[in-house]
């Protein structure tokens, strides 16, 4: 792919991205004040709109930067999937559960060979159930979720880190770091080594694919099937 970004928006997008976790974590602490998420409906919609707001967040950022550099939707890989593409989706799907699968396996594997308790690493990244989760506030989650966190961490993670690392560093490089930033603003010490490929592994189709549609909806496929599981599992 082609070089879009210039050195300095690289250093601009970490800090922005880091800006707007600060924000997050300040809120989220006011709220705390208030109430607990837990079990004030209220504070739990205010959290889910929080998080949708980091998602849009992260979108926003890459547009900015995108803006000042005259670059367009186009550039940033926003191009008309063909039938390539489309073969891509699957398998940028596929290729995300079975790293999931392969790393809960390894993980089981090692704590029945060696007797401790590695139940903590396979948690993974469930969303926030109480009984102050109403209807609203599951589906501002189901839009964060499903919809905001797809484009926006596309956008960022992909179309910026991606490119930013592969193009002044290599694809290897660009693979790695990208996808463990994406496994680390997950902020869950259990799906860091997971998530961690399945980042690598966007970036790597969207690379092959040469288009971000391939991973945004790959990534909305694959959060949608996590959140319809996760809603049916809490609905009496």
């Amino acid at each position: 792919m082609a070089l879009v970004w210039q050195p300095r928006d690289l250093p601009i997008g970490v800090g922005l991205l880091l800006l707007g976790y600060a924000v997050v974590v300040g809120i989220a602490l006011v709220l705390r004040e208030f109430g607990h998420p837990e079990v004030d409906t209220s504070i739990a919609l205010a959290v889910a709109l929080v998080t949708l707001g980091f998602e849009v967040w992260l979108g926003a950022i890459v547009l900015i930067l995108a803006t000042r550099r005259d670059l367009s939707l186009a550039d940033l890989g926003f191009r008309m999937p063909g039938a390539r593409q489309v073969k891509w989706i699957f398998a940028t799907v596929a290729g995300a559960y079975g790293i999931i699968i392969a790393y809960g396996i390894v993980v089981v594997l090692i704590q029945e060979a060696t007797g401790t308790d590695l139940s903590r690493l396979i948690e993974g990244n469930a969303l926030p159930e109480s009984d102050a989760s109403t209807a609203l506030v599951w589906a501002v989650l189901g839009l964060s979720v499903v919809l905001a966190a797809p484009f926006g961490e596309e956008l960022f993670f992909r179309a910026l880190m991606f490119r930013s690392f592969a193009a002044r560093w290599g694809l290897p490089v660009g693979l790695a770091a990208s996808g463990l930033l994406f496994a680390l603003v997950h902020f869950e010490v259990s799906v860091v080594l997971p998530f961690w490929g399945v980042g690598a592994w966007f970036a790597w189709a969207y690379h092959r694919s040469g288009s971000l549609w391939t991973t945004v909806s790959a990534h909305a496929i694959f959060n949608g099937i996590s959140f319809a599981v996760t809603v049916a599992g809490v609905q009496p």
